[in-house]
C-alpha cells in the first residue's frame, strides 16, 4: 500500500536530475568565479 503522498517515480527522477543539473551549474560557476579572483 503507497501513501497517498508519494511522488510517482518518473517525477522523483526529474525532479533528481534537475536538482543535480542545478547543483553541477552552480558549483562550476562558483569555481570559475573562485579562479577569476585567484588570478587576479
Amino acid at each position: 500500500m503507497k501513501a497517498t503522498t508519494d511522488v510517482k517515480p518518473a517525477a522523483r527522477q526529474l525532479l533528481w536530475f534537475v536538482g543535480l543539473w542545478a547543483a553541477g551549474v552552480g558549483v562550476t560557476a562558483l569555481v570559475s568565479y573562485g579562479i577569476r579572483l585567484w588570478l587576479r
